[in-house]
């Protein structure tokens, strides 16, 4: 019982950034819109994996709380700011709420995935450490690519981070390169090699009340470089052989 109430408010919370973003995107700046529909895409795809228990929605879900919960970094520099507080601590109770054991039985551990998919253990320990990254750094790919403008070298950048998902998803090895590349042009940006980084904004609430702003969303967009690093123990063993 409380696996379905835990389940239940992460659905629900999940939900409520889905709309908040897309309000965001519907009622913001024209030049935000892009980047927040985005953002609303993105936590649409984990509601609905969630709720249907698809194997790896859980994972992901768990990135998009580790997302929101770097927000409550900021709150040195903002102060006790109430939007940012109830933003980081919901996403927080997301990750805690989809962990452990029990939530796994549901999903990756299910009978029916076992069946279908049958993953040594190294794999599916794998596949989760990579799947969370991406969950996690994949917004801040899209506030680093969408947000400001939409150059070529942004775009590239966030259509890696895109198929780096979907690939780890189908369990594609090209996924590797994908995220590294993706996590390669973010960090490049961010030291400036490319000229003068990139400063990302984040909205908050429809109303804008808080704006976060500033390079260093490209360096959190560099994250994505956590998928590869993951592999990086059996890479080396297969070199070795």
């Amino acid at each position: 019982m409380f696996l379905g109430i835990r389940r239940a408010i992460s659905l629900l919370l999940l939900s409520l950034y889905f709309w908040n973003f897309l309000l965001v995107a519907l009622v913001g700046p024209e030049d935000l819109y892009a980047c927040y529909a985005a953002l609303a895409a993105v936590y649409g795809v984990a509601f609905v994996g969630v709720a249907a228990e698809w194997f790896w929605a859980r994972w992901f879900a768990i990135g998009l709380g580790q997302f929101g919960a770097f927000s409550l970094l900021a709150l040195p520099q903002t102060g006790p700011e109430p939007s940012l507080l109830v933003f980081g601590i919901s996403h927080v109770l997301v990750a805690l709420f989809l962990g452990g054991e029990g939530m796994a039985a549901r999903y990756e551990r299910s009978e029916a995935c076992v069946e279908r998919y049958n993953f040594q253990e190294e794999s599916l320990i794998l596949l989760r450490r990579s799947i969370k990254s991406a969950g996690m750094s994949l917004p801040f790919l899209i506030l680093f690519t969408l947000a400001p403008r939409q150059d070529a070298l942004h775009l590239t950048a966030l259509g890696l981070g895109v198929a780096a998902l979907v690939g780890l998803i189908r369990r594609r090895t090209w996924a590797l390169f994908a995220a590294a590349g993706a996590g390669a042009i973010a960090l490049g940006d961010g030291l400036g090699l490319f000229g003068a980084p990139t400063h990302g904004y984040f909205l908050t609430t429809p109303s804008g009340s808080l704006i976060l702003h500033g390079p260093g969303f490209a360096l959190l967009a560099s994250l994505m470089l956590l998928v590869p690093l993951a592999f990086a123990r059996p890479i080396a063993r297969w070199l070795r052989a």
